[in-house]
């Protein structure tokens, strides 16, 4: 931080890093300058104690570890590197990424998973796919007992039959038995409920706090030396946005209420101009703006035509990202859809059809669209028009609008494919970024631009207090992507 003025807030945190006592959870609004003050406090620790840097994918530890130096007293590890080495010490485990999927098809094949309701084959399949999620969300939170998973099932709005979570409890039974080999989630929940032995340290800092789940948060936690170890978690709580994929959404809360800890705030956004943040306020109103911010710009009437190569385009769904992103490419712009996962994702759901042709794969998707309205009506009991709003028809039918925007002018499933691989990139350099809010996160731009306001806050997770509250937070994840330019795009027709 030698070229570095730290805020008000940076100095309170490190005068409470070298004199205060016990934990802190600090509350850090977005662009405010978080890595760079942990790697400060990193850096101020004495060299006799011993420090863990924990953060969330390899990208992000390579580059702090550039930031902090070789110093032998301070690791910088992924969580799951951390369970990882743990667990194959004690158990000298192999990785084996479909370990609970082959437990299941083994089930199945040899009669150990026999679903209480006669399932035709597509039902079957969906049965399978329903007990390995059930294992996987089962695992990263930590859950006991079947209401546990059953409550898991509703929150994910999972369409199960009959029987899926007894089994699935079954299946991470039998997982912690047989730890010779191990799967990416068991590398951070078998440190929670076997006993195995876990590095300790003076200190723990862990970045994002707020996306934690629960199988990663006591993890973490049991690295924390007893009685003289300390940990910082940063995080903002207004940026937890992965309810959906297991997180925690409570992670930040139950961390700031641990004993021995205080919550200290991180306001200053260093990213955002004033008229920006006074847009972000109205979600977070503790964010503040650096000293001699710009003015900056918010436009509701933004206009296509604006947008530049280097410009970032922002939409709450795929379908229309991929639809604009399709009409630059056709008129020679250079333009990507960020998310090669999302890719691979509608890449099996064409190749589950088992068709050639992309009209006949078209069809059965349809099919199964239709299929999912029926099977939210009959658990649910609600009406069809009511199934068409929830989560779950919801999520499936953006993916299917990928896919026929995508398959325009295409004959077969492979060109399809081929053009899917082609769109859906997450190292491009240049052209203009097309991304989800999701996918945005961490990233910023000169110039921002929101495709489709008015699909912002879904109807069917409004319906839900916790999806609710994660739409919010999606809006202000949106607005502070925005460096000095916020467009509200209003002149694009979307086909769905």
């Amino acid at each position: 931080m030698a070229t570095f003025t730290p805020s008000k807030y940076q100095k309170i945190i490190k005068i409470y890093r070298e004199k205060g006592k016990g934990n802190a959870v600090i509350d850090a609004v977005a662009g405010s300058g978080k890595s760079t003050t942990i790697v400060s406090l990193v850096h101020d620790i004495p060299t006799n104690k011993q420090v863990l840097f924990l953060a969330f994918n390899k990208a992000i530890v390579e580059e702090l570890k550039i930031k902090i130096g070789n110093q032998a007293n301070i690791e910088v590890k992924t969580l799951h590197s951390l369970g990882a080495t743990a667990v194959m010490r004690a158990f000298h485990s192999q990785i084996q990424e479909d370990k609970y999927r082959a437990w299941v098809n083994n089930g199945f094949k040899y009669g150990m998973i026999r679903p209480s309701v006669a399932l035709e084959r597509d039902e079957e399949n969906e049965y399978r796919q329903n007990v390995v999620k059930l294992i996987d969300l089962g695992r990263v939170n930590l859950v006991q007992n079947r209401t546990q998973l059953e409550d898991l099932a509703i929150k994910h709005n999972m369409n199960l039959y009959n029987g899926e979570c007894g089994f699935a409890l079954e299946g991470i039974a039998w997982g912690e038995e047989h730890t010779e080999t191990i799967d990416f989630t068991d590398m951070i929940y078998l440190p929670n409920v076997k006993k195995i032995r876990m590095p300790l340290y003076d200190w723990v800092l862990i970045d994002e706090c707020q996306d934690l789940n629960a199988a990663q948060r006591e993890m973490f936690l049991k690295c924390v030396r007893p009685v003289t170890g300390r940990f910082i978690a940063v995080g903002d709580p207004r940026q937890a946005i992965y309810g959906f994929a297991g997180a925690d959404v409570e992670s930040f809360n139950i961390l700031k209420s641990l004993p021995n800890t205080v919550k200290l705030p991180l306001s200053v956004c260093y990213r955002c101009d004033e008229e920006i943040i006074n847009l972000a306020k109205q979600i977070v109103p503790q964010i503040e703006c650096k000293p001699g911010a710009g003015k900056g710009v918010v436009n509701y009437q933004a206009k296509v035509a604006e947008v530049v190569d280097g410009d970032m385009i922002l939409c709450r769904v795929t379908a229309p990202l991929v639809q604009l992103c399709m009409r630059y490419i056709a008129n020679g712009v250079r333009a990507y859809v960020k998310g090669k996962d999302i890719g691979v994702n509608l890449i099996n759901m064409i190749k589950k059809t088992k068709q050639t042709q992309i009209a006949d794969a078209e069809v059965k998707l349809r099919r199964e669209l239709s299929r999912i309205v029926g099977k939210v009506v009959s658990k649910s009991g609600c009406t069809e028009a009511e199934a068409k709003e929830s989560d779950l028809y919801r999520s499936y039918e953006d993916k299917l609008n990928v896919i026929e925007i995508l398959a325009e002018g295409l004959a077969t499933c492979q060109e399809v494919i081929d053009r899917i691989e082609a769109i859906f990139k997450d190292d491009n350099k240049s052209g203009i970024c097309l991304s989800t809010i999701h996918k945005s996160k961490g990233l910023e731009s000169d110039k921002v631009f929101v495709l489709c306001p008015d699909k912002l806050y879904l109807k069917s997770c409004m319906k839900v207090a916790w999806m609710a509250e994660q739409e919010r937070n999606l809006e202000y994840v949106m607005i502070t992507r925005a460096k000095h330019y916020l467009g509200y795009i209003d002149d694009f027709d979307s086909k769905h």
